[in-house]
């Protein structure tokens, strides 16, 4: 592994061409070689105070948190721990009501702020628990699984509806190359999974742009896009778990998060293939069965996504956009509570906007150009399951245990669980959803 192999960053505000004031409240990142024993002096620096709760499960303790604890309790540091374990029936740690009330019943301690050991799931329950309690928080990373590391939001299990909250980003984080390199291999290929949706995310973002005059950043675009042409050049790399692909992998991860935070949203990072992914990660939890990890759902929706892009880009031209769905706004309201179910009173304020637009006109004053800028972000990951096979990763959402009618299922409905429009929408808008998603499936086997 190569010595130059270290990234560090300071919180910084400057002005951007796209007319906002862009500000990185993280204080110091640190991503490398050794980093684990400069925890102790960087939380100093930062003058968070001596006493802290340490979070961590059983398998995170293992990769990083034991040493963790030994350096911190060696430089003086009141180590409170906090162990948070799985359900049973589950493979991961969710952020559900359990997990959060366990970290509150510690509060009582009064820590100074807290420090997270883990990557997804442990980094998204301390940053909610800390912005609810005002307290700073700082995260060790132990798998490049997420770009949840340098994002502020936090998604949190609520009644098994997954909803994200906004939450100020860590003060500090710690990327060890050592640690990030011998984690898990899916979790590393989750990571790199994660990364290949950021293509239909931006086309999503930059498709609401034009129809529907939404705020859009060609800085933050360009920051991704960076990392995802070196990304290219070493996937199967990553699949091998080299270090200098690890520390790309790492890298394009926190430019993510960043560029969530540059813009106070997750557009940059954030389009249709995460809703799929977040619906049937919901789906799964409420039929006790396992949803498998965030990233990899994402790669195996962004190969979808994909391809119904590609046939839309085709017949952009031809679509009628009166031929829309023709029945009353209550039926399909009706349709909407009867396959959700409980769940139906957490998606009714978004799901009902989204009626209403279907309903409204919409002209697209320039087809050539809105085709143009959405295939600039395509092109950039023209082929995702080549890419994928490449990193090892799974490139279809059967492979991680979703039945086909399951997946039909989540492209048709998955669309109301979010408010902002991405191609399900304008598809379903069309009258054509049902038959894209036929198209995309049939073209998957």
């Amino acid at each position: 592994m190569s010595a130059e192999l270290f990234f560090f960053a300071e919180a910084t505000t400057f002005p951007c061409k796209c007319g906002k004031v862009h500000h990185i409240p993280t204080q110091k990142t640190l991503l490398g070689k050794e980093v684990l024993p400069r925890i102790p002096q960087v939380l100093s620096e930062l003058n968070l105070g001596q006493k802290l709760l340490l979070l961590f499960d059983h398998n995170t303790y293992e990769a990083a948190g034991r040493e963790t604890e030994n350096i911190l309790k060696q430089a003086n540091f009141e180590v409170i721990p906090v162990l948070l374990e799985k359900p049973p029936e589950l493979k991961y740690l969710e952020p559900d009501e359990k997990a959060r009330e366990r970290i509150g019943s510690f509060l009582f301690h009064e820590p100074n702020f807290i420090l997270a050991v883990g990557s997804g799931v442990i980094n998204d329950l301390a940053k909610f628990v800390a912005h609810r309690v005002k307290m700073p928080y700082a995260v060790v990373a132990t798998a490049p699984s997420m770009d949840g590391y340098s994002s502020p939001g936090a998604p949190m299990l609520v009644g098994g509806y997954k909803i994200t909250y906004d939450a100020t980003p860590p003060c500090a984080i710690f990327m060890d190359l050592e640690v990030l390199s011998q984690a898990p291999l899916p979790l590393i290929q989750s990571g790199f999974s994660d990364l290949v949706g950021k293509v239909t995310a931006n086309a999503d973002w930059v498709m609401r742009n034009i129809l529907q005059g939404e705020y859009f950043c060609e800085y933050t675009w360009e920051l991704v896009k960076g990392a995802l042409e070196i990304l290219k050049e070493r996937a199967e790399e990553i699949g091998e778990r080299k270090g200098e692909a690890i520390y790309a992998l790492a890298v394009a991860l926190l430019n993510s998060g960043f560029s969530m935070t540059m813009v106070g949203d997750s557009r940059p990072a954030s389009g249709a293939e995460h809703s799929v992914a977040h619906y049937l990660e919901m789906m799964a939890l409420h039929r006790k069965i396992d949803p498998s990890l965030h990233g990899l759902r994402v790669g195996g929706a962004t190969v979808i996504i994909k391809k119904m892009y590609d046939r839309f880009l085709q017949e952009l031209k031809e679509i009628d956009w009166k031929k829309g769905k023709n029945h009353s706004l209550e039926n399909q309201e009706e349709e909407l509570k009867l396959h959700f179910g409980p769940l139906f009173p957490f998606i009714e304020k978004d799901a009902q906007e989204k009626l209403k637009w279907d309903r409204e006109e919409i002209k697209i004053a320039n087809s050539s150009f809105l085709s143009q800028q959405i295939q600039n972000k395509l092109s950039v990951i023209s082929d995702p399951t080549s890419l994928l096979r490449r990193a090892q990763a799974p490139q279809t959402l059967k492979e991680l245990g979703f039945s086909e009618t399951m997946v039909k299922e989540a492209l048709l409905f998955s669309r109301f669980v979010r408010k902002r429009v991405t191609i399900l929408d304008l598809l379903g808008k069309a009258g054509l959803l049902e038959e894209y998603i036929n198209y995309a499936l049939q073209a998957e086997t």
